[in-house]
């Protein structure tokens, strides 16, 4: 079988704590006309520079723009040479994600038929993409760790979206000859940061357009829900999240969750100025958040999660204001398609929690993520 040739960088990125080796190396040094740089309005995580022919791009840590994490240049179908070292033909026709937050991108561009596999299919709710399995048109190439190469091998992908935050498998992978494109856009902060990263995905299925309406359409959306709160004087607060594995991760005053809340016109309880979230003690969570006004609770439970299931969970959970109150807000990833869309739906994260902080701003929207908790 005939692979890709594309080759890789041989340097280590190191991120938080685990070795991720990026797949890409710079082949652009030589490159000496010039190009016109676009950095985008929100997201903090790339760079496009257009040239006449192609089109390069700069994949940066977004809490770190020192930290280069890639760079590929994108050259059109017509082009007759052989692709240099992380060089990519666009658009591509055969794409792997590795991760449900790509794919939402995808999805959102109507450019399912430019994927060729997915690392699973569980807690998947989009049906064109179930169909395509069915199919056999999307294969399921295995998960960080435990790759099939064989799999992918077959395959023989364009491209393959992996997250340079994750470690295990990717050393096969590189092993393939196919070029690994890291995607950040998870680590963006402001909510249509991440959610601008569709300019990205955009690139590699020629829809770059549809990208550009589309963002300004959510963005437009955003800013004027943004608006609504912008001067309300009562201010509920808010805790998130519960106990996992003996911690409660608790996301920072300054992250993505952290944005959102002030957007929606809630004070949320954490002050630091962490971008990522850190666990935490029950003991410490419940002092400073046992008299929020709201809890956000994000679980994967069996469907008619309720108080009742929070209370078999931990019960000491009963003693928080927002469980006495029924100010819980819960989003259940059995029952909602939260992973494979809300990165590109912030507009609607946030008209849920106007909802439900601010009823009176916001009185017949319908929750599509967030709703409150039933008994």
């Amino acid at each position: 079988m005939i692979l890709k040739t594309n080759g890789f960088i041989k340097i280590a990125v190191i991120f938080f704590i685990t070795p991720f080796i990026v797949a890409a190396c710079s082949n652009t040094s030589n490159i000496k006309e010039k190009g016109t740089t676009a950095k985008q309005q929100y997201s903090k995580g790339f760079t496009v520079t257009s040239y006449n022919n192609k089109k390069e791009i700069t994949i940066f840590n977004p809490d770190d723009s020192t930290n280069v994490l890639g760079q590929f240049t994108l050259v059109g179908n017509d082009y007759k040479g052989e692709l240099k070292q992380n060089q990519i033909k666009v658009p591509c026709q055969r794409i792997i994600c590795l991760s449900s937050t790509q794919l939402a991108y995808l999805i959102e561009l109507d450019a399912l038929d430019n994927v060729a596999g997915i690392n699973s299919s569980r807690y998947l709710f989009n049906q064109e993409i179930k169909t395509k399995i069915r199919e056999g048109k999307i294969l399921k190439v295995g998960k960080e760790g435990v790759f099939n190469t064989e799999v992918i091998a077959a395959i023989n992908p364009d491209v393959i979206f992996v997250s340079p935050f994750k470690s295990g498998g990717y050393d096969a992978l590189q092993n393939l000859g196919i070029p690994l494109v890291p995607m950040a856009a998870y680590s963006e902060q402001l909510p249509l940061g991440r959610a601008e990263w569709i300019k990205f995905m955009a690139l590699f299925v020629g829809k770059e357009h549809k990208a550009d309406s589309l963002f300004n359409n959510i963005a437009s959306q955003y800013n004027q829900l943004k608006e609504l709160t912008a001067n309300v004087e009562n201010r509920p607060t808010v805790i998130s999240g519960k106990m996992k594995g003996g911690s409660w991760y608790v996301a920072g005053g300054n992250s993505f969750l952290a944005h959102l809340f002030k957007d929606a016109g809630a004070d949320y309880i954490i002050k630091n100025n962490n971008k990522v979230a850190v666990p935490m003690d029950y003991e410490s969570v419940y002092a400073i958040g046992h008299n929020a006004d709201y809890w956000r609770m994000l679980t994967s439970s069996p469907k008619g999660f309720n108080k009742k299931s929070i209370n078999d969970e931990d019960r000491r959970y009963t003693d928080f204001k927002a469980y006495k109150t029924g100010n819980i807000l819960i989003c259940n990833l059995r029952e909602i398609p939260y992973r494979e869309e809300s990165c590109i739906k912030p507009h609607i994260l946030l008209a849920d929690y106007i909802h439900h902080f601010h009823n009176n701003l916001l009185p017949n929207h319908k929750p599509q993520y967030w709703t409150k908790i039933n008994e």
